[in-house]
């Protein structure tokens, strides 16, 4: 039993496929074959079922977003005072906290706050508070306690059924935590992915983390932390103007600013060193372009967004070694690694990969359509014995539909890939004249 498996139909490019993961699996084929898809549908798929909290988080946006509303213009506007400062820090921490809990947690003491301060309040005529307190009914009537409202209460009486209902929003996100309901999880997906997933189905253990006939999303044990690497040009760019949205863009990002731990594997990081001669390391002192720094061995030091793209790929996957991101219960996808890499480069990156999953157990799913990057995944798993943890699988264009593609799983046999590749000989024969 493999502990991932994928299964895959009619999915943009991807007319079938099914893709067992376990140990290094590479997938191959022309540009369009689906190979992004795949890589960003396991990605997201993985994810979310080990981040769940997130998945209710925004499910949840919507119903939080007046309370939030109502909170910031509270803070602002009115006399200062001990109260008012209160409103603003706990409203300071809900919008700072990663902790769905503690982000209602601070609302619901902010509003207590804020009643602190319409007591204090209330009983004087002061126009400015008038004013201020017409404005909150307001937000309070017409997006927040919108029934059973009844005659006309006062404002302490109105926030006090916002803070029942805030309340009310935390038992609903505890409920949804707990069950883990596969719909919110699915709907999720759908619309990250921008595409239906009604011909998907992965499972880890043959438990069913997305497909038919699931209930709840299991806690996943084979993987627990998801890394996906589409390009290494993305290292540091989270901080540049005009960087694009892009979510794995800045989760990966986020990631690499961990903190490096004291254990990690020297030998694999002195072997990048040796590549790269330098090596890659976080400077607490903020940059405009960043944090992650690149010094080499004679001293130079420069921000690693700077260095050669070569440069970017080791010392990426140096950052992640070194702050503990890549563990035994780790799956790192990455997407055409060979693409900005001198051909020694290429065999160097597969040699790393081999090596990470022989001495950490470490899990790969990468995108390749390079002869030299899978000729040295094959023979150096093979020198290092690990090959049984290898699998390849080739795309084929679909015969009877264009433009869609078949994932044909070639075990470690990579002549089919060649045959595939080796079109381009045909293509210089035609356009040279060979």
């Amino acid at each position: 039993m493999n502990p991932i498996q994928i299964s895959i139909k009619d999915y943009r490019a991807v007319k079938s496929a099914e893709i067992d993961l376990n140990g290094i699996t590479v997938i191959s084929g022309i540009n369009g074959s689906g190979k992004s898809s795949i890589s960003r549908l396991l990605y997201y798929a993985i994810k979310y079922a080990n981040d769940y909290e997130s998945i209710v988080s925004n499910a949840l946006k919507p119903e939080l977003a007046p309370i939030d509303r109502l909170i910031q213009s509270s803070s602002v506007g009115i006399k200062r005072g001990v109260a008012t400062v209160d409103i603003g820090n706990y409203y300071k921490i809900a919008t700072e906290s990663e902790d769905l809990y503690d982000k209602i947690d601070a609302y619901c003491s902010s509003l207590e706050a804020l009643k602190g301060y319409v007591s204090l309040h209330e009983k004087k005529k002061d126009p400015i508070f008038e004013s201020f307190s017409n404005r909150l009914r307001s937000i309070i009537k017409e997006s927040i306690v919108t029934k059973n409202i009844d005659g006309e209460k006062s404002l302490i009486e109105l926030i006090d059924d916002v803070i029942r209902i805030t309340k009310g929003i935390r038992r609903k996100a505890y409920k949804l935590s707990e069950t883990r309901d596969y719909r919110l999880y699915r709907n999720h997906l759908a619309e990250v992915l921008e595409n239906e997933l009604k011909n998907v189905r992965i499972t880890e253990y043959d438990v069913p983390i997305l497909g038919k006939k699931v209930a709840s999303i299991p806690v996943l044990n084979y993987i627990q932390q998801v890394v996906y690497i589409d390009t290494p040009m993305i290292v540091g760019m989270n901080r540049n103007i005009g960087y694009p949205y892009i979510e794995y863009w800045r989760d990966l990002n986020e990631i690499l600013e961990r903190p490096a731990k004291k254990s990690y594997s020297i030998s694999l990081n002195n072997i990048i060193k040796d590549i790269i001669k330098g090596g890659s390391y976080y400077d607490d002192e903020p940059s405009y372009k960043g944090n992650l720094k690149y010094k080499r061995e004679d001293g130079l030091t420069i921000d690693l967004v700077d260095s050669a793209t070569g440069i970017k790929s080791f010392s990426l996957l140096q950052t992640l070694l070194r702050n503990g991101t890549i563990s035994s219960n780790t799956l790192l996808i990455i997407d055409e690694p060979e693409a900005h890499l001198h051909p020694q480069w290429i065999v160097e990156y597969a040699r790393i990969i081999v090596m990470m999953h022989q001495k950490i157990g470490t899990k790969f799913f990468i995108a390749s359509h390079s002869t030299d990057f899978v000729s040295a995944i094959k023979y150096i798993a093979e020198k290092q014995k690990v090959d049984k943890s290898l699998s390849f699988y080739l795309a084929e264009e679909d015969k009877r539909k264009p433009y869609s593609y078949n994932y044909k799983a070639i075990g470690t046999d990579i002549e089919p890939i060649f045959e595939s590749f080796n079109k381009s000989l045909d293509k210089i024969s035609e356009y040279g004249g060979w």
